[in-house]
């Protein structure tokens, strides 16, 4: 079984998708500690908390993929 390689579109696509998931997660996670916090209990109200840094990261992460996909692709304009 062989894949093949990761050509500088699958990365601009897997580039957007961890930021449109990342996007999702942060709005989740501050709705969860913060909009409707007094209907969640502390322990997930602490997760809520947790997940938005590492949601963050995650669109940062996405980001640099996307940026490195247009440079592989000779975008220079892309930002």
């Amino acid at each position: 079984m062989s894949s093949s390689p990761l050509t500088p579109r699958k990365a601009l696509f897997m580039g957007r998708a961890m930021m449109t998931i990342a996007i999702a997660g942060m709005l989740a996670s501050a709705a969860l500690a913060y909009v409707y916090a007094d209907h969640f209990s502390i322990p997930a109200q602490v997760a809520g908390h947790l997940a938005l840094p590492i949601s963050a990261g995650v669109f940062k992460l996405g980001y640099v993929v996307r940026l490195a996909a247009h440079n592989a692709m000779g975008n220079w304009q892309a930002g």
